[in-house]
């Protein structure tokens, strides 16, 4: 990697993990979490973002061992060439699993919300081609885009959280934490929470690009915390103003914490729709980031000089994997799936991945 390349700062690699993991979890999170853990379900989300940060540590650490390359050229021979393979199939295939059903996501939230009578083959085709499109730029023009929209997401989703404590209610969250109302056996629903935390492999692969390759451990750990604060504080919010047996029942949630916000401002006065077209970017930089991580990893993988080509080439599969996402519910049960190569990335191969390298680095291989 020539030093020209190194082009991205700590504070970039930031928000491109923000950035990847920010997106349409917003919308059902806090959902998900109350239907497993009641009116504690913010104490999950907590809590699972804590380990996730840990997860984010081994992937740093492991990362900055490696700063001249990606998860895909080294871990082959750290697992081994096989099995090396099967791992980069199996994390490029985390990452391309996410681009249809955010399409699906943005296409739904337009259709319901914004453009009702407009043909789905159209929202779906029209963003998917723009999607491509931005994935296949340079990774410094990809982190600004991303640097500015993921930013203006925050602020506004932000200020509606704090816009509905006027109609929060404290007893909303009680109790704390009674085993009456938690359900662990619930495992799919569990599982799904999990997806809102799945940006880490984002450090993976642009430590290459980082101008202080030292830097990636503080970075990734810092971008975890954000999640976790802007996810907790979120479902907290939810559970506070509409208690959690009504927030179980609520399929676009944030949506609805937007609607009980009253402004005085004509402007504002529909603020759903102001975070409406404020998360659609959000849901743009997920799939952006996750597309430019695919087409980077496929031309490493495969041993191509750009990925752009193939990246292109697969719009045809993601376009029908979405049309196969039918409703919110068939969408919810592949992020299960997706959750759980997830899960299996995060807390068995990182830590895997990041021990070997200690072993074999002693042994000077």
């Amino acid at each position: 990697m020539i030093g020209k390349q190194r082009m991205l700062s700590s504070r970039q690699i930031t928000l491109l993990i923000l950035g990847l993991g920010i997106g349409g979890s917003v919308l059902t999170l806090p959902s998900l979490a109350a239907d497993v853990f009641g009116p504690s379900g913010w104490l999950l989300v907590f809590v699972l973002g804590l380990f996730y940060t840990g997860g984010g540590w081994f992937a740093a650490r492991l990362a900055a061992k490696f700063p001249e390359e990606t998860i895909i050229e080294y871990s082959p021979r750290l697992l081994g060439k096989w099995l090396g393979f099967l791992f980069n199939v199996v994390f490029i295939l985390y990452l391309f699993l996410v681009i249809p059903v955010n399409v699906r996501i943005l296409q739904e939230v337009v259709n319901i919300s914004l453009l009702p009578r407009a043909p789905a083959w159209f929202v779906s085709g029209s963003y998917l081609l723009v999607l491509i499109y931005g994935a296949t730029r340079p990774v410094d023009q990809l982190a600004q885009v991303n640097e500015l929209l993921i930013e203006i997401a925050l602020v506004i989703g932000l200020s509606v959280s704090l816009g509905s404590l006027q109609h929060f209610k404290p007893l909303h969250l009680m109790p704390l934490f009674s085993w009456d109302q938690i359900k662990l056996d619930k495992i799919e629903t569990l599982v799904g929470v999990t997806f809102s935390f799945g940006s880490i492999p984002v450090v993976s692969m642009v430590v290459p690009y980082i101008r202080r390759p030292q830097e990636v451990t503080k970075a990734t750990v810092k971008a975890t915390l954000i999640i976790t604060g802007v996810y907790t504080f979120l479902t907290l919010s939810v559970l506070g103003v509409f208690g959690y047996k009504e927030t179980i029942d609520l399929s676009w949630v944030g949506l609805e914490l937007a609607k009980s916000v009253n402004v005085q401002a004509v402007i504002l006065q529909r603020l759903d729709l102001v975070l409406i077209v404020t998360w659609i970017s959000a849901l743009f930089t997920t799939g952006l980031i996750a597309s430019f991580l695919v087409a980077s990893g496929l031309a490493q993988l495969l041993r191509v000089r750009k990925g752009s080509a193939l990246l292109w080439g697969l719009v045809p599969v993601i376009y029908y994997l979405s049309t196969l996402l039918k409703n919110y519910f068939v969408w919810s049960q592949t992020s299960f799936y997706i959750a759980l190569l997830s899960l299996v990335i995060t807390f068995f191969f990182y830590p895997l991945l990041y021990l070997l390298s200690l072993w074999k680095g002693k042994r000077h291989v």
